[in-house]
C-alpha cells in the first residue's frame, strides 16, 4: 500500500520519529511518504524525519522542491496514494478540510483523491464540548472516502485538564487494517 502521512502542527507531531521507526518495523510492505505542514516543523525537523525514514520529506508548500521533483502538479501526485493519513489532525486542519480550503498541495490533494483518507484528530482542551467542533467532526465523517479516528482522552500538557488527542499510530493502523478486512469480506 502506498501511504502518505501528512503531519500537522500539534505537539503530538513530536512523536513522528517513533512512528517512522514503528512503521519501518511493522509496515514493511507499505511505501510511506511524509509531508509536514509548516506548523509541524515547529515540533519535528525535516532533517530528523528524512534521516529516520530514508526518504526525502516534503513541506506542504506549492514551491517545495521535494514535491516539485515528483510532479509539476504536486497535488496530483499526492492524491495518487492508496491511503492519506492526516496525523495529528489539528482543529485548524480539520476545519480547512471541511471548508474545502485548497490553499496548499496537501489540502488540495485531500479534496481530489479517491484514496481512503484517515483523519486522526488532535483537539485542544475543551474543543470536544463545542457544538461547532462536534458538527465539524460529523461533517467530516460523512465524506465518502474518509475515516475519522476517535480521539482518546489524555492529560493535556498545556492546562490542568484533559484533551482528546489522536491514539497511538499503531492503533490507527490497526483500525485501518480492520476496516480494509471488513470491506474485503
Amino acid at each position: 500500500m502506498r501511504v502518505l502521512l501528512f503531519v500537522t502542527g500539534a505537539l503530538n507531531a513530536c512523536f513522528l520519529p517513533v512512528w517512522i521507526n514503528w512503521m519501518k518495523a511493522n509496515r514493511r510492505d507499505d511505501s510511506i511518504r511524509i509531508v509536514l505542514s509548516r506548523s509541524a516543523t515547529e515540533f519535528v525537523t525535516v532533517r530528523s524525519a528524512a534521516a529516520l525514514s530514508g526518504t526525502a520529506i516534503a513541506v506542504d508548500s506549492w514551491d517545495d522542491p521535494v514535491l516539485l521533483a515528483e510532479s509539476p502538479s504536486p497535488h496530483t501526485w499526492l492524491a495518487g496514494h492508496d491511503l492519506i493519513l492526516v496525523a495529528p489532525a489539528t482543529l485548524d486542519t480539520l476545519a480547512r478540510i471541511a471548508s474545502l480550503d485548497a490553499a496548499t498541495p496537501m489540502l488540495n490533494a485531500l479534496h481530489c483523491t479517491a484514496a481512503t483518507t484517515c483523519l486522526a484528530p488532535n483537539l485542544p482542551p475543551g474543543a470536544d464540548r463545542n457544538p461547532a467542533v462536534l458538527a465539524l467532526l460529523k461533517t467530516l465523517r460523512e465524506r465518502h472516502n474518509t475515516l475519522v479516528v476517535e480521539p482518546v482522552l489524555r492529560p493535556s500538557v498545556s492546562i490542568d485538564d484533559h484533551a482528546l488527542v489522536m491514539p497511538p499510530i499503531w492503533d490507527v493502523f490497526a483500525m485501518l487494517d480492520a476496516r480494509a478486512q471488513d470491506e474485503a469480506a
